[in-house]
């Protein structure tokens, strides 16, 4: 990982020329959590796992957009660097759909419905894909990466949230986390270079995260629903668990709640993912990947 701070300061000039760069990087990270802890890995109970679970359920089909929209403007990038963050991209988001489906075949082998879920979010993405323009899965795609980003910034800004539960699967999330929050703005960076900046692309991407946005948090409730309806654990603690996930998520905990704010910065006119420059949280990169190889090394 490397960063750059643009040269331009003058407010007269492009909205973006004050913005941070981060350099991402591909690691090839393999992680083992124990399939005997699938359903209660998190600290906060079966819910919230189940909870967390479901977000894992989106990934593949997910990152797999993600690497085809970037991979379908990628020689057309002007910017040597930006290609580069471009590839460097794709293999990361390669790295976590790796994982994510590892981590999903454990949801599967334990008796939960990841298997129906994970097609449902491939059939979905495939229409999208299928009957769309070739910028739409891109305007798709940086929607979605403001999500993650943003996701992975509140889980690095306050641990508690993972802090805790069992250590290969926080250490998986925060490795992920991570990777989302360096990448940020290849994406976005990608629409503007290739794409264009104006009026137009302004109501493209707000429309992508708007009609994102309402896809988006109704499949999660959904998978959450039917991943916590067929795990016992969660039916025995009943509206209890779902209490303590509408805690988490919206409530007192709130960590879905928070990234409102945050969140509605997207449809500024001016708005670049950078805005929000929390590259001080990737200093704990090395030392992760550095645990990470050291804990999985004999399974090498």
């Amino acid at each position: 990982m490397t960063t750059t701070q643009d040269p331009g300061s003058s407010h007269a000039s492009p909205p973006h020329s004050e913005t941070l760069q981060v350099m991402p990087e591909r690691r090839d990270l393999h992680f083992l959590p124990p399939a005997d802890r699938i359903s209660d890995w998190h600290v906060a109970g079966p819910n919230v796992t189940q909870f967390m679970n479901a977000l894992s359920l989106l990934f593949p089909a997910g990152e797999r957009m993600f690497i085809d929209a970037v991979r379908a403007y990628r020689d057309e990038i002007p910017d040597p660097d930006l290609k580069k963050a471009a590839t460097a991209f794709i293999g990361q988001e390669a790295m976590h759909s790796r994982e994510h489906i590892e981590y999903n075949e454990l949801m599967a082998e334990a008796g939960l419905p990841a298997h129906k879920l994970d097609a449902f979010a491939w059939g979905l993405l495939d229409i999208i894909k299928n009957n769309t323009p070739r910028s739409t899965p891109l305007a798709a795609t940086i929607a979605l990466e403001h999500y993650t980003a943003l996701m992975g910034d509140m889980l690095l800004r306050h641990p508690e949230q993972l802090a805790g539960s069992q250590v290969d699967y926080e250490r998986m999330w925060r490795w992920h986390a991570l990777e989302e929050v360096e990448h940020k703005a290849v994406a976005y960076d990608v629409y503007e270079k290739c794409i264009g900046r104006g009026p137009r692309n302004w109501l493209e991407r707000s429309g992508a995260m708007i009609a994102a946005t309402g896809l988006f948090w109704p499949i999660v409730v959904s998978f959450y629903w039917q991943m916590s309806r067929a795990d016992p654990a969660c039916r025995a603690e009943g509206w209890r668990g779902h209490l303590k996930v509408l805690d988490f998520t919206i409530g007192r905990q709130g960590y879905i709640r928070r990234l409102v704010p945050e969140f509605l910065s997207y449809f500024k006119y001016s708005f670049h993912p950078w805005q929000q420059n929390n590259a001080h949280l990737l200093a704990e990169l090395d030392a992760l990947v550095d645990d990470a190889e050291a804990a999985y090394a004999t399974h090498h």
